[in-house]
């Protein structure tokens, strides 16, 4: 990734589309994480219209168990940065605890992330690919991730 005042730290992970990076970012002095266009993508129109729908979403919302967008780049290439969550994915979580995570920890999660789905529904959104993978939790916190295909409710 080259995006003027960020600086790559590594290459965090490949989907189909993207590529996620961890970056420092010179302004902020903070690690932050950024997606972009994965290079042979970069010319897919449906790939850029939704990584440009969730960083305009990640910007206009803020909600303490959203991940929070700081930027959204689009020269000389379209970059969506965001904070850095400590933690692992839900799906980690239950990769590691095979007997199952315990009933209170469960609990505060299922809060957290009805208090973010309630405030994407208030903003006229559904997120529509909530799965362990797109939470994020540390310390009894959880934090929803992706909205890259997040919509107003259709018929």
């Amino acid at each position: 990734m080259n995006v003027p005042g960020y600086r790559t730290i590594e290459h965090l992970s490949r989907t189909r589309r993207l590529d996620t990076y961890e970056v420092w970012s010179e302004e902020r002095a903070c690690s932050c994480v950024a997606k972009t266009l994965r290079p042979d993508r970069r010319d897919d129109e449906r790939a850029r219209a939704a990584l440009e729908h969730e960083g305009r979403l990640l910007m206009e919302f803020t909600h303490p168990h959203v991940v929070r967008g700081y930027e959204l780049i689009r020269d000389p290439e379209l970059v969506v940065v965001m904070e850095t969550l400590d933690g692992e994915t839900l799906a980690h979580l239950i990769d590691r605890h095979p007997g199952g995570l315990e009933a209170g920890e469960v609990a505060w999660l299922g809060i957290h992330l009805a208090s973010a789905l309630h405030y994407l529904h208030g903003r006229g959104l559904l997120h529509l690919d909530v799965k362990a993978a797109n939470v994020v939790a540390a310390g009894g916190r959880a934090k929803l991730i992706d909205l890259s295909i997040a919509r107003p409710p259709g018929r």
